[in-house]
């Protein structure tokens, strides 16, 4: 089994669980507004994480994937890359006794799931909408000045991605991409 997490930002995460045949077993999102500081939005991550690898009974033959945190020159964020690096700082140090964790290059799932490696997040929900239509990615978020919007949550269906990347690599690519504390 694999669970996929998509770091995304300090605003929204996702977290997903597939089978080896790409079942999705269970998927969710983090929105970080919910959360009183970053510590308790990563602790929610955490309890959630730990919640999949009980329920499912994981072990370090099941993995982890996440994307590795990238800068991009003049579109990068600082204070996002810090947030996300704190996330996955704490996930390896959190789980890295319980299953296999591996990063992964964004550019890598892309072409791999989505058949390009700079397809976007359009693309990624209009992926999970085609191979996994019972998936609701409506989120409804409230603008002062256009009212309520429906926006699709490009997380999840990144999270969905990444941990279908998972099952198309392989175990040996996966074993190469580990960042487990020894």
């Amino acid at each position: 089994m694999i669970i996929g997490v998509d770091l995304g930002n300090k605003s929204r995460n996702a977290i997903c669980v597939v089978d080896s045949n790409n079942k999705l077993l269970e998927e969710i999102s983090f929105d970080y507004k919910d959360a009183k500081t970053t510590w308790h939005h990563r602790k929610a991550i955490c309890k959630q994480i730990n919640d999949y690898i009980k329920k499912y009974k994981m072990t370090k033959n099941d993995y982890l994937i996440f994307e590795e945190v990238a800068f991009y020159p003049g579109k990068s964020r600082t204070d996002n890359i810090v947030s996300m690096s704190f996330i996955q700082a704490t996930i390896i140090n959190e789980f890295s006794n319980k299953i296999s964790i591996c990063a992964v290059h964004v550019q890598s799932w892309k072409s791999k799931v989505l058949g390009s490696r700079s397809a976007t997040k359009e693309d990624a929900v209009e992926y999970i909408e085609k191979h996994y239509p019972k998936v609701n990615l409506d989120i409804i978020e409230h603008h002062p000045k256009k009212g309520d919007i429906i926006i699709k949550d490009h997380d999840k269906a990144d999270s969905i991605c990444i941990a279908i990347f998972g099952n198309m690599v392989g175990y040996d690519y996966l074993n190469n991409k580990l960042v487990n504390y020894q």
